[in-house]
């Protein structure tokens, strides 16, 4: 095993993100891995390694998960992709088997495998020098066994933690390709000077979309009237004293916009322009937000600055809801957070101690502390920007299969979807 230099982030085996070195295995401590998690692996005097799971034959090409390198973002990772994979691909077609592209990453007693959807990198020749992961899709799939997401480029990753690899080939050896999706276009109209100097008196700046500005106006306003630093215990505190249906939840930020956002509509008297309209009875509508006026239905988001995209609602929900009305819109506030874990668990020992629980430090490792609002935004998402979503999948059902497949706006595409938007701390 080899150590690198850069001191990057890491994933650690509860799936906290630290500051630490890579580490590399060597050719036969990749192989002495793959024989342990990967159903009847064998490998060839020259080198192929296959195996058999179902029925089903398969192939492995794996390199080491390392980091990216200078300039990149810390929580940037990838594999170099073989000069010879194109090979193998067809070598591996050629005696029928399914041939995969995997990555490994190790840190410490963490062991977690990538799958590269190998048609993406044979395909896409320009982008194939090497395929990307983040620590956050690390982190993901250590906290709930397995993370799949499509990005924007159109390729398909799954990180799986070591104890998961039978639920990764049962998912991509029995997948079906997913349905092509179309959408009616239209025209959509800018806003007057008049509405755009409306919007600049509160510092918002717009961009066309169907949502009016009188909708628009009051939604971004409640940004700037609500406080910018929320404080844990006593976001909690408040919830708790309004006996609010989501009082109890750990991910407390989003749950507080929530909250904050219903008493604002609620005071202010906007029913008619904006209200929650949540249903998750079987066959409802998973959003919370309805425009009246626009007939359009929409999502409250919190939104940590430091993750890689917004994460969004069922995908299939998206699609069904842009097919009938056109929209779907999100209300975004994103936030620096600050870690529980830094200030002596003192959210983490009020939230469990409020309700009575044995364990005073159950959710320590993912409670926040605090978050300082950065900015808020308005997200159209329609037809003409639905392919820049990205996709993702994460954890189990109880049928051993994986979930159904979300939406994700990641960071590198959010101004296709931004409509208005509005900083709240410099």
């Amino acid at each position: 095993m080899k150590e690198g230099l850069a001191l990057v982030e890491q994933v650690t085996s509860s799936g906290d993100i630290i500051l630490g070195c890579d580490y590399s295995l060597s050719t036969s401590e990749i192989f002495n891995r793959l024989q342990k998690y990967f159903p009847n692996i064998e490998k060839d005097t020259d080198g192929f390694i296959h195996g058999n799971y179902k029925g089903f034959k398969y192939s492995i090409r794996i390199k080491n998960i390392t980091y990216l390198g200078n300039p990149h973002a810390e929580y940037k990772k990838r594999i170099q992709i073989p000069e010879d994979l194109p090979q193998f691909y067809q070598h591996s077609k050629s005696l029928d088997y399914v041939p995969l592209l995997l990555g490994i990453y190790t840190f410490n007693d963490t062991l977690v495998f990538a799958n590269f959807n190998i048609e993406d990198y044979i395909e896409k020749k320009a982008h194939n020098s090497s395929a990307h992961v983040y620590t956050q899709d690390i982190s993901a799939a250590v906290i709930d066994g397995i993370f799949q997401k499509t990005d924007y480029f159109n390729n398909t990753i799954t990180v799986f933690e070591k104890n998961y690899v039978n639920y990764f080939l049962d998912d991509y050896l029995n997948a079906e390709k997913e349905e092509v999706v179309s959408f009616n276009s239209e025209i959509i109209q800018d806003f007057s000077l008049e509405e755009k100097e409306m919007a600049s008196s509160i510092g918002c700046v717009v961009k066309p979309t169907i949502m009016p500005m009188n909708t628009i106006y009051p939604i971004m306003k409640f940004f700037v009237d609500t406080k910018k630093e929320w404080k844990g215990k006593t976001c909690y505190e408040e919830m708790i004293n309004a006996n609010y249906r989501n009082k109890f939840q750990p991910e407390w930020a989003g749950f507080y916009l929530e909250f904050e956002f219903e008493k604002y509509i609620k005071n202010n008297k906007l029913e008619k322009i904006v209200d929650f309209a949540q249903d998750k009875t079987k066959g409802g509508i998973d959003l919370d937000l309805y425009f009246s006026t626009i007939k359009c239905y929409g999502d409250l988001k919190a939104h940590s600055t430091n993750s890689s995209g917004i994460q969004g609602n069922d995908r299939a929900t998206i699609i069904k809801q842009i097919q009938t009305n056109g929209h779907v819109f999100y209300i975004v506030c994103s936030h620096d957070t600050y870690k529980d874990s830094n200030y002596d668990f003192e959210v983490t020992k009020f939230w469990n101690t409020v309700q009575k629980k044995d364990n005073i430090l159950s959710y320590s490792k993912k409670m926040k502390n605090r978050v300082v609002l950065r900015n808020s935004f308005i997200l159209d998402i329609n037809g003409k920007n639905f392919s820049s979503l990205s996709i993702f999948k994460q954890g189990i059902n109880s049928n051993g299969k994986l979930r159904e497949p979300k939406i994700m706006i990641s960071e590198e595409k959010i101004e296709e979807f931004i409509v208005a938007k509005m900083e709240l701390v410099s």
